[in-house]
Parts: structure tokens; sequence; C-alpha cells
């Protein structure tokens, strides 16, 4: 039939992926997204949500409910925070329970990447 696609080409674009995400009482708490938020605040130097905020692309009040999310999920803030002086500006960082989800994410992440690689290696996908 006239215009149908090469069923040969269709099969060498076919691939796949792997999505994970850490879990609390069977409720997600850390996606990759989540977990790209959490380790800007953890190289931010300024300690500044809105710097952190940026650098995924959220805007300040989506991140702030990111973290209130998985506190609420939790139980336990991933963040410790401060007031800034007369001109504002306060802070957050990762508190000791932030730090071991990114943490246990980062390492699960590096897991699925090689499991990931050698399927690709070993499967042929026609």
């Amino acid at each position: 039939m006239e215009g149908e696609p090469d069923l040969e080409d269709l099969k060498k674009k076919i691939g796949f992926g792997i999505k994970f995400w850490l879990e609390y009482e069977n409720k997600s708490i850390l996606g990759s997204g989540w977990a790209n938020l959490l380790k800007n605040l953890d190289e931010n130097k300024s300690s500044s949500l809105t710097q952190a905020a940026k650098e995924c692309n959220y805007s300040y009040k989506y991140a702030w409910n990111i973290l209130k999310r998985i506190e609420r999920r939790t139980g336990a803030s991933p963040v410790d925070t401060g007031k800034g002086g007369r001109g504002g500006g306060g802070w957050v960082r990762l508190n000791e329970f932030g730090k071991h989800l990114l943490r246990a994410y980062t390492n699960l992440q590096s897991e699925i990447e090689k499991i990931e690689k050698k399927l690709k290696d070993n499967l042929k996908m026609n």
C-alpha cells in the first residue's frame, strides 16, 4: 500500500526507558524532577530555593510545594529553613533526611543506568 511506513525503519526507532521513584508507604515521594530540585538545593551555596527552582525551570511556589508534599507524605521535612534579616532573604538547606533521600535516589539511579545499558547492549528490539 502506498504511503505505508517502512516496517524496518520503524523497528530501528523503537527503544525503551526506565523510570522509577522513591515511595513512602506506597506514596511517591521522589522522582527525577523532585530529586533534581533536592540536588540543586544541596549544591546551592547561597541556600536559595529561588535559585534552585530556577535551575529546574520551576517557580518558587511549585518548588516550595514539592518540599511540602514530601513532608506531608512522610511526616518529615527534607529541609531546614531560616528567616532572613531586615531585608528578607531566608535560606533553605537539605537536612539529614533530605540528604538521605537524595543519596538513595542517586544510588538507585546509578544502578538503574547500569541495568538500562546492559539491556540496551543485550536486547534486540526487532
